[in-house]
């Protein structure tokens, strides 16, 4: 994609499959098409997946079922509901530090890739589905890490599978051929089936009602409870509610998070005027939730375990950032490390995520299509109602006019005096817009509990093994850098 962008500038043109695709990385144009004129960019494409795993996800649903859901989901990622999941969190990285100590002990050679994804597949577990799982096992692998390890994996079928995709959909619906092995959904179908069953079995049980979760498939049981209650009563009251959901967005004082990666709801953007349906909700089918608590599991794996395993990987490659941000955290804390309020306003660890996903970017763009005939006065460019649209994250972020060297991994670039000197639009780790990544919140958190507890304690650095320079794995739905192996040793 850089190589493209270099050779053809910031509007350009490609295909997948037959079909045509526009490609834009002009932070103007951006900005107008997910911003301004989101009513004409509000899908990512019309495929039909022949999966309602994927096709009834959040990430793929159309219009009005994407604001429905939208605006049910948004509220499970406010700050208060952040603070009720930050303690299961917390727990979760005790599990690492557990794993990680004797290690430390030793002075060993750890793979940061393999070790973080553990972390992350034993937060979701937990915050997601309110299970513990037992991911730190070497001898005997988490069925629950195989199995999502075997849904990024690049198989004949996956390969197949988007072949078939860009040569349309009725393909797919013919011969009922999917992205994942049947196994695998089956897994992870039956996993959150058997959950739902038992909070089912608690809620009618009046001696176990006052064992209430505070874990994400709650919150969407709870949600699809209310939306049920608010249907029957012909919406009424709904207003209040959109009210009280949108208080509890609000950020904390200090959090910055905002300023940096964008707005979750975009406040100047009037969602009933965008879309012909003003009910704020319908009803939530049990396939929107699997197919929600899926994504989840998809979403938060990978990434976060990516971005976790690359900060620390820079970290240890440049032992002054890594004591700038010990130094940071050993002021902020002052031995506490389970205070919510307290990690949101850390610039410097702020910076270096914010870095990390620069230079890191898991996504390399994201999708739009146009939903009417939409012309682009500037160059004179009319795109055709149906057209697909790609942002291109990828050059944006790598882009010498908006980060000089921008190879080179320099927090200071996000540091609060430094920010002014950002081009605006220039960039997005998490999407833009209405429609951008809606558990950004979640992800910010659960990386910044786990780097402020293991700095804090550890000192992460090279040893003869660390590659300088990591190898992307090919044919990868997002970013895959690997082998990241670093030493770990415990702070004096």
């Amino acid at each position: 994609m850089i190589d493209y962008h270099n050779k053809y500038g910031n509007v350009y043109g490609t295909y997948f499959g037959s079909r045509p695709v526009l490609y834009v990385s002009d932070p103007q144009l951006i900005k107008q098409m997910n911003i301004k004129d989101f009513n004409v960019f509000i899908d990512r494409n019309d495929f039909n997946y022949a999966n309602d795993l994927l096709h009834q996800s959040l990430f793929n649903m159309k219009a009005n079922e994407w604001k429905n859901m939208r605006s049910i989901t948004s509220p499970t990622f406010s700050s208060g509901k952040m603070r009720s999941m930050h303690p299961i969190v917390v727990d979760c990285v005790h599990r690492l530090d557990r794993y990680l100590e004797p290690k430390a002990l030793n002075r060993e050679t750890i793979e940061m890739k393999k070790t973080m994804g553990c972390l992350t597949m034993d937060v979701i577990a937990a915050c997601a589905f309110g299970t513990q799982i037992d991911t730190y096992d070497d001898q005997k692998p988490s069925e629950f890490v195989l199995m999502a390890q075997k849904v990024f994996s690049v198989s004949l079928r996956s390969i197949v599978y988007l072949i078939m995709l860009s040569m349309g959909s009725k393909l797919l619906k013919i011969t009922g051929f999917r992205f994942t092995s049947t196994s695998v959904e089956m897994f992870f179908k039956q996993a959150i089936q058997s959950i739902i069953a038992k909070r089912q079995s608690m809620k009618n049980n009046r001696q176990q009602q006052h064992m209430k979760h505070k874990d994400y498939l709650q919150l969407i049981l709870d949600a699809k409870d209310k939306t049920a209650i608010n249907n029957d009563n012909n919406n009424k009251d709904m207003k209040s509610i959109e009210s009280a959901e949108e208080e509890d967005m609000d950020l904390i004082d200090g959090d910055q998070s905002d300023e940096i990666y964008g707005q979750i709801n975009d406040k100047s953007i009037d969602m009933n005027k965008l879309i012909a349906n003003k009910q704020l909700v319908s009803k939530i089918t049990d396939t929107d939730i699997l197919a929600s608590s899926f994504q989840f599991l998809v979403a938060g794996y990978e990434t976060t375990g990516s971005l976790l395993a690359l900060l620390i990987y820079r970290l240890a490659l440049d032992d002054e950032c890594q004591r700038k941000l010990f130094q940071e955290i050993s002021e902020q804390f002052n031995g506490q490390y389970d205070d919510y309020d307290s990690i949101t306003r850390m610039p410097y660890l702020e910076a270096c995520i914010a870095e990390t996903l620069r230079l890191y970017n898991p996504l390399p763009m994201f999708g739009r299509m146009a939903s009417q005939d939409y012309t682009i006065e500037s160059i004179g460019l009319t795109i055709p109602k149906g057209m697909l649209v790609n942002f291109d994250i990828e050059s944006i972020h790598h882009n010498p006019d908006y980060y000089p060297e921008p190879d080179c991994w320099n927090p200071d670039r996000f540091m609060p005096e430094n920010r002014r000197k950002l081009v605006p639009y220039t960039y997005m780790p998490f999407g833009l817009g209405p429609r951008n990544c809606v558990g950004m919140r979640f992800a910010l958190m659960e990386a910044k509990t786990a780097v402020v507890y293991l700095v804090n304690k550890y000192r992460f650095f090279r040893t003869p093994e660390t590659k300088l320079h990591l190898k992307s794995q090919l044919m990868r739905l997002i970013l895959d850098l690997r082998p990241i192996d670093i030493g770990i040793e415990l702070r004096d």
